[in-house]
């Protein structure tokens, strides 16, 4: 490992913990960091683990739109911009009008769920971008801003039939709020990302291979449709975990990418480790913000995400131009 990459990880580490304690301390009540190890039950039982939550869904979206991205070879590729939490939002929305009725446990289905909706909505952006042998990355990204839009349309004719108690539950989930923050998630989430992430590094110089281009990446010997399949598993089933426990969670997976591109460079095999926790950061951070600035009421995490990460990708959009 470079010394560059030794000193990014240890800045962006302490950036973590230093936003983990903070947060600890956000909201309405509050307690000391030092009641932690005193056994308190809101620090221990509500506050650790939604922080806990929070980070783990910032590393695991950052990884998924590193991925897309490389995979795709499209600067813009992010888990929300191409529908994958929108698919995850109207298998559960559907899951909830048509099968669930009245009971409101949906903590064990929630990943299935997700999966099933974001990998639905993926495969068909990938069979229709999909286009004499290889994927257009500028027609998968309409295509997921079109499905998109055509599936958030849907959850919304959905809801309308739904209870009250029912519409609110979605409606927080599509705004992106840390709903599931509990031990049996959180360590759901941490084993998921870890096994995940672990496979991810493990290609990261396939990602490197898939970077060049598809002719290239077959030129020095890369499987490209198996290895391209086999990724974007992994990058929707990341962007699955992190939705059933933080929503429908956008741009973290567009900033947090680009931002390490400039701190770490484009090499993989240094960009992976450096975006997982620069996604890390930026949830943890939005998670502060979203929980103190609108004391005693608190916006979900969300939207603070979408505030940073949208005029990101309008820079980008400008910057394609």
């Amino acid at each position: 490992m470079r010394k560059k990459d030794v000193l990014l990880i240890s800045i962006l580490s302490v950036l973590l913990i230093a936003g983990l304690l903070v947060d600890l301390n956000a909201g309405y009540a509050q307690i000391s960091i030092w009641e932690l190890f005193t056994g308190n039950p809101i620090l221990l039982n509500l506050r650790l683990p939604r922080v806990l939550g929070s980070i783990l869904v910032g590393i695991g979206l950052s990884l998924s739109g590193a991925v897309l991205q490389g995979v795709t070879r499209n600067d813009m590729a992010e888990p929300g911009i191409l529908g994958i939490n929108a698919g995850a939002g109207l298998a559960i929305a559907i899951f909830i009008v048509f099968f669930q009725g009245g009971n409101t446990n949906y903590s064990l289905m929630m990943p299935i769920l997700a999966f099933i909706g974001s990998g639905l909505t993926f495969w068909m952006e990938y069979r229709l971008a999909y286009w004499h042998g290889k994927v257009h990355p500028k027609r998968m990204l309409l295509m997921g801003v079109a499905i998109s839009l055509a599936i958030t349309a849907l959850t919304t004719i959905l809801m309308l039939r739904m209870p009250d108690s029912q519409y609110a539950f979605v409606q927080n989930w599509i705004a992106g709020n840390i709903w599931g923050a509990d031990w049996p998630n959180v360590i759901m989430l941490l084993v998921g990302i870890s096994v995940l992430g672990w496979f991810v590094y493990y290609r990261s110089r396939t990602l490197n291979g898939l970077m060049l281009g598809h002719d290239t990446a077959i030129g020095i010997g890369i499987d490209v449709n198996r290895e391209s399949k086999l990724l974007l598993v992994c990058a929707v089933a990341l962007s699955a975990f992190c939705c059933s426990i933080g929503g429908g969670l956008s741009f973290i997976g567009l900033v947090a990418p680009h931002l390490s591109r400039r701190l770490a460079g484009p090499n993989y095999v240094h960009l992976l480790p450096v975006s997982a926790l620069v996604g890390g950061v930026l949830l943890v951070y939005a998670d502060i913000i979203s929980r103190t600035w609108f004391l005693p009421y608190e916006m979900p995490v969300g939207i603070t995400a979408a505030v940073i990460g949208a005029p990101y990708f309008l820079y980008l959009l400008v910057k394609e131009k």
